[in-house]
């Protein structure tokens, strides 16, 4: 019996193990699903930069720094550029490359005017395209600027004033960096009531630019350029400016009222305030607002220097149908006496702003 049955157990086992054989020579099963990944090559453009960064390193204040960003599509589609945004007006870009077929290469030209900065630099560049996950690309452009002269501040800038005969000092400090002795000349004020000199700090590295204002001075904003020569070639002529706010007597705040547009859902309140600073009561009147059905509340602050307008304009109000619409008032003081606020809404205010 056991002679019979080794012949079949052995055929058995040879047939098995040849079957394993030819089962592991053939390809692997592929999905349907495993199929589609291996065939899908992404059906979209796709945006690649040689490298969204430029180091223009140390140049001099005033010189102007151009770079082509070199970009290539690596998709399938059909690349578009769509908007090139530089992040400020020191910052443009040239004629840049449209659009770009798979496998293309472009450029977008950049370039940087350097005047009005000093010392470490980055500006960026927003780029736009139809790229599904790129949508936006920042380009960035980095250095330093370098000036033969370092000026700080550039403006001499007083604190608020509150006495037209007040006389007030401000510094500019000049700096030089470069090896040649510095000479300054010819300061002046072509200006504005301010006058300027010059006190050395370190004779041929360091001076300041003492600005001083001259009474009497003008409510509102008083402004001057200051401006002198150098013996330096880099920086022939410098320009700085002083400026110096005097604040009237009596502030109403803010100067104008703001609504919504279109049609009030609900009855707003706007709040308009009347100050002194002077050590005496203000006293408030004669308030006339030329909208029909707004309601109008006063209190009093600090002791009467102070008063607080509430002004509760109606629900169902047309703002966008006001016209020439203000706030009225008359004041005890001898000078400020008369004031008007315009009332108007966000949207004619924007339609009014447009060159």
């Amino acid at each position: 019996m056991f002679m019979f049955m080794y012949p079949y157990l052995s055929s058995t086992l040879v047939r098995s193990v040849q079957l394993l054989v030819l089962t592991s020579l053939l390809p692997p099963a592929i999905s349907s699903q495993a199929l589609a990944q291996d065939n899908s090559v992404e059906a979209s453009p796709v945006i690649s930069f040689e490298t969204p960064v430029f180091k223009f390193g140390k140049v001099r204040q005033g010189e102007k720094i151009r770079h082509d960003f070199k970009f290539t599509n690596r998709g399938s589609q059909t690349l578009i550029i769509e908007d090139v945004r530089p992040s400020c007006g020191c910052t443009t870009a040239g004629q840049w490359t449209k659009s770009l077929e798979p496998g293309q290469s472009g450029v977008i030209p950049v370039k940087l005017n350097t005047d009005r900065f000093k010392g470490p630099l980055t500006k960026s560049v927003t780029v736009r395209s139809n790229d599904p996950k790129r949508t936006n690309v920042y380009l960035k452009i980095e250095g330093e600027v370098w000036t033969a002269l370092s000026v700080d501040p550039m403006v001499a800038a007083f604190p608020a004033i509150k006495d037209l005969q007040q006389v007030s000092t401000k510094s500019i400090r000049i700096s030089n960096q470069t090896e040649t002795p510095l000479v300054i000349r010819n300061l002046r004020v072509t200006s504005g009531p301010f006058k300027a000199s010059i006190k050395t700090v370190e004779e041929g590295k360091s001076y300041d630019i003492m600005v001083e204002t001259v009474p009497p001075l003008a409510y509102g904003a008083n402004r001057a350029d200051i401006q002198f020569e150098t013996n330096l070639k880099e920086s022939p002529t410098v320009k700085v400016s002083a400026s110096a706010y005097v604040m009237a007597p009596v502030q109403v705040v803010p100067n104008r009222v703001m609504l919504p547009n279109g049609v009030l859902q609900k009855a707003l309140k706007k709040y308009v305030t009347v100050l002194t600073y002077e050590d005496k009561v203000l006293e408030v009147s004669d308030i006339q607002v030329s909208v029909e059905g707004v309601e109008v509340e006063v209190s009093q602050l600090n002791n009467g220097k102070h008063h607080r307008l509430i002004m509760t304009f109606p629900q169902g109000m047309n703002v966008d149908a006001l016209k020439d619409a203000s706030l009225k008032l008359k004041t005890s003081h001898e000078t400020f006496s008369d004031f008007e606020v315009p009332i108007g809404s966000y949207r004619a205010l924007n339609a009014a702003t447009k060159p």
